[in-house]
């Protein structure tokens, strides 16, 4: 059961009898807020490799993590993995001084490959950690499980899911998108420069693109 929310921006999807607000780039559990792969540092991971990056890009993810923690209120925010790119980079200080502005936001890791910093410095930006999380018949990793319990969801990020749009002629445009399947669904990544990896759908999959801050099912 899928219904739209009155700015019609969002989505409430019905899954194993939860409900899920499907958002730009991320999901809310009743008042947890969940998304995945936000990479920060990536642009000077770039730069340090001497590709060109936008001033700009390297202050988006953190506005828009401002924004969406402004606007929604969450009790808690739960990032499915790879909060940072690299083991070392100067938004630690920068992620630490935006969680410090939300005292009553409880913040966990569930930790990703790329997650590899001392677990004090993720103390000090107020950030618990763990390998995984259950939550209902959701259970919460960084990596898709290979086997998921019967009843149960695997909700993970990782991959940076994508789908592909046909327009006519020859136009195409790649977005990104929720994908669940019967036992996963994997989140889009947060982070604006991580790229995209096209989904192919299996029978019974369900996909949700988000365009222009919309998030629309296909």
């Amino acid at each position: 059961m899928i219904e739209k929310t009155a700015d019609s921006k969002q989505l409430q999807v019905n899954i194993k009898g939860v409900e899920v607000t499907f958002g730009d780039r991320y999901l809310l559990l009743e008042n947890t807020l969940i998304l995945a792969d936000l990479h920060l540092g990536k642009t000077m991971h770039f730069r340090k490799a001497g590709l060109p990056v936008p001033a700009h890009a390297r202050e988006t993810d953190q506005l828009n993590l401002i924004r969406i923690l402004n606007e929604e209120k969450p009790s808690s925010l739960i990032v499915l993995g790879d909060l940072f790119h690299s083991d070392s980079n100067s938004e630690c200080e920068e992620l630490a001084m935006i969680t410090s502005r939300f005292p009553e936001v409880h913040f966990e890791l569930v930790m990703g490959n790329h997650d590899i910093l001392a677990p004090e410095v993720y103390r000090s930006m107020d950030f618990e950690t763990c390998k995984q999380m259950e939550s209902g018949p959701f259970i919460m990793t960084h990596e898709p499980l290979e086997e998921v319990p019967d009843g149960k969801i695997n909700m993970h990020g990782h991959i940076h899911p994508g789908i592909r749009l046909h327009g006519k002629g020859r136009q195409r445009l790649s977005i990104p998108c929720f994908h669940l399947s019967k036992q996963h669904l994997c989140l889009p990544s947060f982070g604006e420069l991580t790229g995209l990896v096209p989904r192919k759908p299996a029978k019974g999959d369900r996909f949700f693109g988000i365009a222009e801050g919309r998030v629309i099912p296909f």
